[in-house]
Formats: C-alpha cells, sequence, structure tokens
C-alpha cells in the first residue's frame, strides 16, 4: 500500500484533533466542576442525577408546605393558651357569684368581666392569619364569629366555619395543619357556656342555679378546648419530626447527586496536565515530520 503525504497529514490533523477535543473536555471539566456536561457523555449517570434533582425540588416543596403549616399551629396553639386562660377567668367569676354573699352590685361587675371575655374569645375565633381567617374554614375570607346583643340579650353567629386543609408533607403523606372555627369554638361549647354565664350573671334575670349550671358548661368547654390542645401539640411534634426527616433525605439525595456528578479536583487537574501535555507532543511531532522533505532522507 502506498503511503502518500495526504495520509500522513490526514492522520496527523486526526490525532491533533484528537486530543484537542479531550483537552477540550479536561478544560470543560474542571471550569464546570462537573465530571460530565452532557448527558450523552454518562447516560446512566445523567439519569441518576437528574432523578436526585427531582426528589430535591419535591424535598424543597415539602419542606415549604411543612414550615407553612408548622407557621399555622403555632399561631392556633397560641390562640387556644389564650383561650384556655379566658375561660379558666370567667369560671373564676361564676364561682365568686355562686355563693349567698353574692349582690346585685358584685353580679353586674362581673358580668361585665365576663361579657369582655365573650367579646375576646369571638376576636380569637376571627384570628387571621396572613390574609385569611385562620378558623375559616372552606369560608377563609370571612370573619367565622360575629357577636350581638349585651347582657341578657347577649348572642352570636357564624359561617359556618367548618372545613380543613390538608398539605403534603411526603411521598403519599399528607396533614391538616389546624382545626376549624367549628371545631374549636362551637363542637367545645365554649361560645355557649360564656354566654351562658353572661345570662346567668345577669343581675335582672340571672338564678343561683344558672349560674352552677353555666359552671358546669364552662367546665366541660375547657376539657373540650384542652383536647384540641392536645392534639394540636401532636401535630407539632409529627411536623418535627417531618422537619427533621426531610432535612435527612436533602442531605442523602445532594450527596448523591455530588457523587455522580462533581469531580475531584485534583484528579481532573491531573487530567488536564497530562492531555494538555500530550497535545503539545502532538503538535510538536507533527510539526517535526511535516518539515521533512526526500534530502533529509537522503542525507
Amino acid at each position: 500500500m502506498r503511503i502518500t503525504g495526504n495520509m500522513i497529514t490526514a492522520q496527523q490533523l486526526a490525532g491533533i484533533q484528537s486530543n484537542m477535543a479531550r483537552l477540550q473536555q479536561s478544560q470543560e471539566r474542571v471550569t464546570s466542576g462537573k465530571s460530565f456536561n452532557a448527558p450523552s457523555e454518562n447516560p446512566n449517570a445523567a439519569v441518576k442525577v437528574m432523578s436526585a434533582g427531582s426528589s430535591l425540588r419535591a424535598l424543597d416543596q415539602y419542606r415549604t408546605n411543612v414550615d407553612r403549616a408548622t407557621s399555622r399551629i403555632t399561631v392556633e396553639d397560641s390562640v387556644l393558651q389564650q383561650l384556655g386562660d379566658l375561660v379558666t377567668r370567667a369560671k373564676e367569676l361564676g364561682v365568686s357569684q355562686a355563693t349567698d354573699t353574692a349582690s346585685a352590685q358584685t353580679k353586674s361587675v362581673a358580668n361585665a368581666e365576663v361579657q369582655q371575655i365573650f367579646a375576646q374569645i369571638a376576636e380569637l375565633a376571627n384570628t387571621k392569619f396572613g390574609n385569611e381567617y385562620l378558623f375559616g374554614g372552606q369560608q377563609s375570607l370571612t370573619a367565622p364569629v360575629q357577636t350581638s346583643g349585651s347582657g341578657a340579650t347577649l348572642d352570636y353567629t357564624t359561617t359556618n366555619p367548618q372545613g380543613q386543609r390538608s398539605v403534603a408533607i411526603g411521598d403519599g403523606q399528607t396533614v391538616t395543619a389546624t382545626h376549624d372555627g367549628k371545631q374549636v369554638f362551637l363542637d367545645t361549647g365554649v361560645l355557649d357556656a360564656v354566654k351562658s354565664l353572661v345570662h346567668a350573671l345577669d343581675p335582672s334575670s340571672g338564678t343561683q342555679s344558672a349560674i352552677s349550671s353555666a359552671l358546669n358548661q364552662i367546665d366541660s368547654a375547657y376539657n373540650a378546648v384542652q383536647t384540641v390542645v392536645g392534639d394540636t401539640g401532636a401535630q407539632a411534634n409529627r411536623l418535627s419530626s417531618v422537619t427533621q426527616n426531610l432535612a435527612a433525605l436533602k442531605t442523602n439525595y445532594t450527596t448523591l447527586r455530588s457523587d455522580l456528578q462533581d469531580i475531584d479536583i485534583e484528579t481532573a487537574m491531573t487530567e488536564l496536565t497530562s492531555r494538555q501535555v500530550a497535545y503539545q507532543a502532538a503538535l510538536l511531532a507533527t510539526s517535526k515530520v511535516s518539515s521533512l522533505n526526500l534530502t533529509d532522507y537522503l542525507r
């Protein structure tokens, strides 16, 4: 087979281009810090990296949901604490007037304070979280409780504040962050109990038996509120555990993606140097061979 000058030149150019491509690839790895910059370079690893990235994005969304749910629970816990304190104070006032020493004047004073307590409970029912009413249920843009009257005519109306929204906190896991207004203020009987006490303490129409009956309602309402408190605490503990699990999963997926994609900089620099030397050697060899002619061989 006859070897022509053109064939030698073509082979030289092909060798130089091959060395140049490998050198460029090494330069890109060092610059980007990635072991591959296109899926075609390592298809198997690329698929796993994309999967890890998708999982990390899902974890970030779960963490956002958990953080928001935790914030709602924190606000509800504060409301329940205040609600318990108000009910306790209402009971103290009722007990102080459930004796033979109570007079119309003392009942009037106690009645005025219990009315204030009732108004405060209604305000708690209308607590806002951002632009929504925390206990509004499905009607979160409407105040759940409206009060009317005073003394023996004291009453309230509601927007039927029920309905809870669940949020995803993990793969196949959801949580209902807070209770609705029906669960906290209607099912517990707290509004009715305090209203009954206001009516019972009315100097013109209240009776001792009415006060005793209202106090029984107060006790029942307080116990029901504490049940809600316990449920809220359990949800808070669950979210705390989920937060820790999400953090651990994020660390695992981040490490996996890094192991698959990131390079060891020392190894990459060694490879770059080696390929740079090979490229320069190829250029030098080509220049020497290209400069030879027939006279050089005949000498």
